[in-house]
């Protein structure tokens, strides 16, 4: 509650002195009763109506105390993964200070550590660093214009529930791709898996997959899908077809279909949605959906849900992710190979 205004104070006594009631006083200038009743007295006590000074109660944990708090929650994976509650049970053992969830909580926060939800990123090593950064290197010089040649492809799943997400950890603004602050994901057996492509040129087609990809599936889209988009998106046959290193795509049958048709492709590094626009619009559409009500009640109408998601991407968002390309290869040579915040 704010405090009274001198010109407030002085209105009360005036309105007692009138004869007036404390209810009454109260109702008229929009305070309390209480708060009418406490002027009155500290006026009798102290012939004052000078409020009195609140004497606040020092900190629990100092400045040094907080900075200690911050090392031990960023001294390694585990600690930035303990609940409030786990870090006060944790901190009070071993500092013999009792102390509660809210206020580590609140003192978290004053040094900059906030709970949050984990970033879900693909488990990469050394050598997918060094190919990523190698990659990047030999791409440095495209430009936005050869960038609008490419076709980018993908797969991805939808599920006809929201998945469940896994528990907050502690981190600084800036840190959402420190390796301690991201919640590793691999792949697993889909819902629905749909297969999209597009260029600077439009929207491919998006294709729904039944079961997983397979060598002899992933030859059908090339055929079906990739070649007449090419022919579309690039009458003049200079496009260039880009998809992943996922394992069906480099099966025999899968690389005989791509020669056959000529199909020129782009090498891709292992382990780099984050390079590839396409995971935008993945992670767009599964927003949209999300947020639709009501919610899919089968695979069927998830199947429609995708399908509208895709066709109301528009064309500048879209355009939007291609012109991002040469940041993008700049930000993986920025991270030395490592992930990117895209």
């Amino acid at each position: 509650m704010k405090p009274l205004t001198p010109k407030t104070r002085g209105a009360i006594v005036y309105g007692h002195n009138c004869g007036h009631s404390s209810r009454t006083i109260a109702k008229q200038l929009g305070c309390g009763k209480t708060t009418v009743n406490d002027i009155l007295k500290r006026l009798h006590e102290t012939h004052s109506l000078t409020p009195k000074k609140q004497t606040e109660c020092p900190p629990l944990l100092d400045s040094p105390a907080q900075q200690k708090l911050k090392s031990f929650i960023k001294e390694n994976n585990e600690n930035r993964r303990l609940c409030s509650k786990k870090i006060a049970t944790t901190w009070t053992a071993q500092i013999k200070q009792p102390i509660s969830r809210n206020t580590i909580r609140q003192n978290l926060k004053k040094v900059g550590l906030t709970a949050c939800i984990p970033r879900r990123k693909p488990a990469m090593t050394e050598a997918h660093c060094q190919a990523r950064l190698e990659w990047a290197y030999e791409h440095e010089n495209w430009t936005e214009r050869k960038w609008k040649r490419v076709l980018f492809s993908d797969e991805s799943t939808f599920t006809q529930f929201q998945q469940g997400r896994q528990g907050m950890v502690w981190r600084e603004p800036g840190e959402e791709l420190n390796p301690d602050c991201i919640s590793v994901t691999v792949k697993h057996s889909p819902s629905k898996m749909f297969w999209g492509c597009f260029s600077w040129s439009g929207l491919g087609p998006i294709v729904p997959l039944n079961g997983s990809v397979t060598g002899q599936t992933h030859a059908k889209i090339i055929n079906d899908f990739v070649v007449p988009t090419l022919h579309t998106h690039f009458p003049q046959g200079n496009g260039i077809f880009q998809e992943d290193n996922a394992a069906p795509h480099r099966l025999k049958v899968a690389t005989a279909a791509r020669e056959n048709a000529g199909i020129v492709t782009l090498d891709w590094p292992a382990q780099s949605p984050d390079i590839n626009p396409i995971e935008n619009i993945w992670a767009e559409m599964k927003m949209m959906i999300r947020r639709h009500s009501p919610p899919p009640s089968s695979i069927s109408v998830l199947m429609e849900y995708v399908t509208d998601a895709w066709n109301d991407i528009p064309p500048e968002y879209y355009r939007k992710l291609i012109k991002s390309m040469p940041r993008r290869v700049d930000a993986v040579i920025s991270a030395n190979g490592n992930r990117i915040n895209y």
